[in-house]
């Protein structure tokens, strides 16, 4: 014979039914919070694994009028956000209410940052230490309040007053100090010839540029005539040698989805009529749809990707930015863009008539800036929008200098 259950017998059988369900939900919802953390725990330990960090010396020079910005002082009261919290018992009734405060955002930092990026002459997974040329020298200047970034390459053979103490020439080819003596003298040197506060710095090899542009899927770059296919073809053979990666020459000149020694290949370029000029202005056309890539990656979710970019790029650079500062910046990649680029000096002398450089300091072709304190007062403009900007004594009197070796005085 059936046992009828009571009306009260049955909600107690549904509450308990829903109860077990709910811990159930619980449970596996725990699971894969727990997963996730392992994962993003995993994925940490993986990137510090492969993450070379060398701090600056604490006595760097850095001009410390360089890159503020002046703004009338306001007085900002910020109220948190209240949400409300509510409790409930096992059946899921509400017994207490609670309001929460919400922390406000901390502030975005205002002003300048300014990045050193160096590439390195080393041709594979070889070390990033003191020793070794840094052909490419760009400056990134990062505006906080705006999300522009302002790229400025610094001319390889670009004379320029080494520091004291280091062991260089008294002037040398800007390249040259940090194979003379490390990081901490070249971004002191950089500083205190160009008036800037530059305190970060990344340095990064050839192996480094191209695993990165490989897993970001390549980026279009343009190869305009024959003669410059030709120089181009040249480069990526030993490029390909040199990192054991490897890409297909191009057969003809125009626009490709290039792969990662490719890119190499092309920011190399400087025969052809390209010169120093023309290959810094490859390099910055690179970093800038490097960069795009990568947003446009994050628009479409693919953090995988950008993260495992991430993991093989760290393995490969050295760097002064902690794990939370270059974490952040891949979260907001998006609030930035690179917005103008230039080359330093602008106007300047190269070539047999600065046989001066020669005979004093032993330096063969060097490109010597018509006016240095005039063309650290545009740097300045440009990066900073700083019509006023006054150039240090140090300034002053190294452009004097130049100029009289310039001329053979």
């Amino acid at each position: 014979m059936a046992t009828t259950l009571s009306r009260r017998e049955i909600e107690e059988r549904e509450e308990k039914r829903i109860r077990k369900r709910r811990r159930s939900v619980l449970i596996v919802m725990s699971e894969i919070v727990l997963c996730l953390v392992l994962a993003i725990t995993s994925y940490g330990v993986a990137l510090l694994n492969s993450y070379s960090y060398e701090a600056l010396d604490s006595d760097i020079y850095k001009e410390t009028s360089a890159t503020e910005i002046e703004r009338p002082q306001e007085k900002v009261t910020v109220v948190p956000e209240t949400s409300i919290a509510t409790h409930t018992n096992e059946s899921g009734e509400v017994i207490a209410t609670e309001e929460v405060k919400i922390p406000p955002e901390k502030p975005r930092a205002t002003g300048y940052r300014n990045i050193l990026i160096l590439g390195t002459d080393a041709r594979s997974q070889e070390s990033l230490d003191k020793g070794i040329n840094t052909d490419v020298m760009i400056i990134a200047s990062v505006n906080n309040d705006t999300g522009d970034i302002k790229l400025v390459s610094i001319y390889r053979d670009t004379i320029m007053r080494m520091e004291d103490g280091s062991g260089a020439k008294k002037y040398n080819k800007v390249n040259n100090q940090f194979a003379v003596s490390g990081i901490s003298d070249t971004v002191s040197m950089i500083n205190r010839n160009l008036g800037l506060d530059i305190g970060e710095y990344v340095i990064v090899n050839w192996y480094g540029v191209a695993t990165v542009v490989n897993q970001l899927g390549g980026i279009e770059l343009t190869i305009p005539n024959e003669k410059i296919l030709t120089y181009f073809n040249s480069y990526l053979d030993y490029t390909n040698q040199a990192t054991g990666l490897w890409a297909p020459e191009l057969t003809a000149p125009g626009t490709y989805l290039m792969s990662g020694t490719q890119v190499v290949a092309f920011c190399r370029i400087r025969y052809g009529g390209y010169n120093d000029q023309g290959r810094t202005q490859n390099q910055r056309e690179a970093i800038g749809k490097i960069f795009e890539r990568a947003k446009q990656l994050l628009y479409e979710g693919q953090i995988n990707v950008l993260l495992e970019a991430a993991q093989t790029g760290l393995g490969n650079v050295r760097t002064n930015l902690t794990m939370p500062d270059i974490l952040l910046m891949a979260m907001e990649l998006n609030k930035y863009s690179i917005s103008a680029t230039m080359g330093f000096p602008q106007s300047y002398t190269t070539g047999a008539s600065l046989s001066a450089y020669h005979t004093k300091y032993g330096i063969s072709s060097p490109l010597v800036a018509n006016n240095f304190e005039e063309e650290v007062r545009q740097l300045h403009l440009f990066l900073f929008d700083d019509p006023d900007y006054q150039c240090s004594d140090f300034i002053k009197t190294i452009s004097q200098e130049m100029m009289m070796d310039r001329t053979g005085q």
